[in-house]
């Protein structure tokens, strides 16, 4: 059976136009049992690649179109070897662009088999390469004379391959568009030798023996090619970051050194509740060998001090006594399951948020201290999406931005997914436009180009360390920033083993760090060490004052529940424990609207039961489901899901709205429920405040995180209202205008004084009743300038 080695998906950016999905249902309907993917110069979709091989009964082989300035050739992978050196290979193309495959292949041979249509590629490579390795391609468009000539000279074995982009001829158009709007031009005035020809598509067997009926060896060969590469694929290993099994036991005696030093700080008093969470958690940290991981993070934050670690890792005491989390998991019974189960398949991350304008140089911290060989940030995979097909298609037809406008400004209104021929003809956004056939057909095609990979980013935060070198494990590139990226996005990033710690700025922790700076230059001694307040000492949570401007819903300035829907919320509920905050911060998000008024109705005394007397976990938060772990739960419960499956449907629920996926699990846990003896009513109730967490959700940890940086910035508001305001105005941040916080100042009675040379900073400053206008609002005044003017007036007023 003929296996196609040569085929091109979406991720050949602005090239392929199959989907994953698309590759793998064809070959699975021509009755072929292995598969390769060869995207140009990247593995950027080979994790995906490989799950939806598995789903197919697929095997799914690993390689890459490798394009250079002086070669083409397809490199297959042989073993786990040959993969690591592909990894390399990709890598240093990426960084030397401009060298042939010779130069970047170095001695990084192993492992691989090399095909090229090219008589140079081939005569260069022979020299090094085995003949056992090394295959002369046979692809549309070539002749099959000359190609059998080219073997004989070179005494090397043909195989046949379909060198595939498209689904069939008639894709062909499209191809021609996506190359059109690569190369910035219109389709008029694109050069042929920049698109392929209406040849190469996905042929079956028989289909690939019409094309080449002289040369059935060569097609008979890729079966013999795809034997013998590398086809089992498992990424159940989690790679930790600096860390061997020799060294496990010394990196799990520091872990428990660091934590029992933080404790001590954290308590007053060990007792056997804190020493026995620490011991449970410290020993399944050293079971699932993760305690580098944590070292790396408390090194990391110790970078700068306001930081706050979110996500599930704050439900763990360990992360508490690092100083990595702010949330006494025990006090406020956070679950450190929901961080590491012993149960769980993949691995978590820590994602850990620094003050905005110091990200930047704890980046470059990890950089320098961990190296570049071991070190990269994960990548952002941007596609081209409904409105941007239809520009970007506009664009190569010569469509003026007026008449592309008239279309793209009505699709934002519409998922990807939308027919979008039939919105443009039927709906009644779409009235009064023109759609002559050139506007229909761009629409046509418009639809045909979404999903396709447009280009690489860089992913906020995300950061990948590894014990070896980062080529082992993944191809990496320079991003337009000049920062080191991987091909891989954040999902395939965890679905491949590699670890990443998130590392974001946010705004409200450089507020909270700069007013603490003016509270401790207006009110402290001149001494370091009598600071009048420090970050890890304010105890927020049960301060009366803090508490009334809650209840009073006046949080403009405050981290999460300062936007008008969550100021009602809080005046209307008057119930503001650090509790119910979690509760509020979990349940504003848009799916869950329809609850919040529920909510109100029982925060407030009304009497609600019930949804089943199995569902208790709802009772937290009034039978109400407004955390993730929830999901969870009722999936165990009521479907007898296992924590891993329970896990999937709730990732599945998260991640997607519109994903296959998700029905694949309602329906299972409808079927389930229902033999399980509940009621129909009952499931899908349950299951419509499961929908609620479609696209957009929190783990309590993640919310009791979030909430606390919340109370930290209502104690300042209550009790440093200048100081906060100034500092709230100074970082550019918050839910709303400069303007709109001038305002607030002056309802709280604190005069704004305009900018002073001999008393203004670059950055506003409060104390008591005033706040001083900083030089960074006056109009192109320059750093420079303000610079100087602050070193000259040190000498005399001016």
């Amino acid at each position: 059976m003929y296996v196609h080695l040569n085929t091109h998906s979406v991720y050949s950016a602005m090239q392929g136009l199959l989907s994953l999905s698309d590759l793998v249902s064809l070959a699975k309907n021509r009755g072929m049992d292995t598969l390769a993917l060869t995207d140009i110069n990247g593995l950027w979709g080979f994790i995906k690649f490989v799950q939806c091989c598995k789903e197919s009964d697929i095997y799914p082989i690993a390689g890459a179109h490798l394009i250079t300035g002086t070669d083409d050739a397809i490199i297959l992978v042989e073993n786990q070897f040959g993969y690591e050196n592909l990894c390399r290979l990709l890598s240093n193309i990426h960084k030397q662009p401009d060298e042939g495959l010779i130069v970047n292949l170095g001695s990084n041979i192993s492992g691989l088999f090399i095909l090229s249509h090219k008589l140079s590629t081939l005569c260069s490579l022979k020299p090094m390469i085995p003949d056992t390795h090394l295959f002369v391609e046979l692809c549309p468009g070539l002749e099959e004379r000359k190609v059998h000539n080219m073997s004989k000279k070179l005494d090397l074995e043909i195989i046949a391959t379909g060198d595939v982009y498209l689904r069939d001829p008639n894709d062909h158009n499209v191809h021609v568009i996506l190359r059109a709007i690569d190369n910035n031009t219109t389709i008029n005035n694109l050069d042929p030798k920049d698109f392929k020809t209406d040849q190469h598509w996905f042929r079956s067997e028989q289909e690939m023996i019409k094309l080449f009926p002289n040369s059935l060896g060569a097609i008979r060969n890729s079966r013999y090619l795809a034997d013998r590469c590398k086809k089992e694929w498992s990424f159940i290993n989690t790679v930790f970051p600096g860390i061997s099994l020799q060294d496990s036991y010394k990196y799990n005696q520091i872990l428990k050194n660091k934590v029992y030093s933080g404790a001590k700080k954290r308590y007053k008093i060990l007792t056997d509740i804190i020493t026995h969470r620490i011991e449970y958690e410290l020993n399944l940290i050293n079971q699932k060998r993760f305690a580098s991981y944590f070292l790396i993070v408390e090194d990391i934050i110790s970078q700068t001090r306001a930081t706050i670690g979110r996500g599930s890792a704050a439900a763990s005491i360990v992360s508490y006594c690092l100083f990595i989390t702010q949330v006494d998991p025990i006090r406020y019974m956070l679950q450190f399951e929901r961080f590491i189960h012993p149960e769980r398949e993949d691995m978590p991350d820590i994602d850990i948020d620094f003050p905005w304008d110091e990200r930047d140089s704890v980046l470059k911290y990890v950089f320098d201290r961990y190296g570049t060989n071991k070190t990269a940030m994960v990548s952002n995979h941007v596609f081209l999406k409904s409105r941007s097909a239809i520009r970007e298609v506009g664009k190569v037809y010569g469509l003026s931005n007026e008449e592309i406008n008239s279309i793209t400004k009505r699709i934002r209104f519409y998922p990807n997914n939308s027919n979008l021929e039939y919105l443009v003809q039927n709906n009644f956004r779409f009235t009064g436009v023109d759609f002559n056939d050139e506007l229909f057909n761009i629409v046509k095609y418009g639809k045909k180009v979404i999903g396709v990979l447009r280009y690489l980013s860089v992913h906020p935060g995300g950061v990948i360390i590894v014990p070896d070198e980062i080529y082992k494990y993944v191809p990496v590139l320079k991003a337009a920033k000049g920062v080191q990226i991987v091909q891989w996005e954040k999902n395939q990033v965890e679905d491949s083993g590699l670890l990443k710690i998130d590392l974001l700025g946010n705004r409200s922790l450089a507020v909270v760090r700069d007013t603490i700076r003016q509270i401790n230059l207006n009110y402290g001694k001149s001494s370091y060490d009598n600071k009048y307040l420090d970050y890890h000492q304010i105890q927020p949570v049960d301060d009366a004052k803090t508490s009334q401007l809650l209840k009073a819903g006046k949080t403009m300035g405050v981290f999460y529940i300062e936007s008008p829907a969550a100021r009602q919320l809080l005046a209307k509920a008057r119930v503001v424990d650090f509790k119910h905050i979690v509760i509020y911060s979990s349940i504003i998000r848009p799916a869950a609207n329809r609850y919040i008024n529920i909510l109100l109705e029982r925060v407030r005394g009304k009497t609600w039961l019930k949804i089943h007397p199995h569902l208790n976990f709802l009772d937290e938060s009034y039978g109400i489901m407004v955390y993730e772990e929830q999901v969870s739960n009722a999936a165990m419960v009521m479907a007898g899901f296992s924590y891993s499956d329970a896990e999937k449907l709730r990732k599945a629920i998260s991640h997607n709205s519109r994903d296959s996926s998700v029905s694949f699990w309602e329906n299972k846990f409808m079927l389930s429920a229902l033999r399980r003896g509940y009621s129909l009513d009952i499931i899908k109730k349950v299951w419509d405040m499961i929908s609620s967490f479609v696209g957009y959700a929190f783990c309590k940890p993640h919310s009791a995180s979030y909430a606390m940086l919340s109370f930290t910035c209502a104690y300042l508001k209550a009790h440093f209202n200048a100081e906060f305001l100034a500092s709230v105005i100074s970082n550019r941040g918050g839910y709303y205008s400069s303007y709109a916080y001038m305002s607030e100042a002056r309802r709280l009675g604190i005069q704004i004084l305009q900018p002073d040379i001999n008393r203004s900073h670059y950055h506003w400053k409060g104390w008591k009743n005033k706040i001083r206008m900083g030089f960074m609002s006056i109009k192109n005044l320059q750093y420079k300038t303000i610079e100087h003017v602050i070193n000259e007036r040190k000498k005399e007023d001016f």
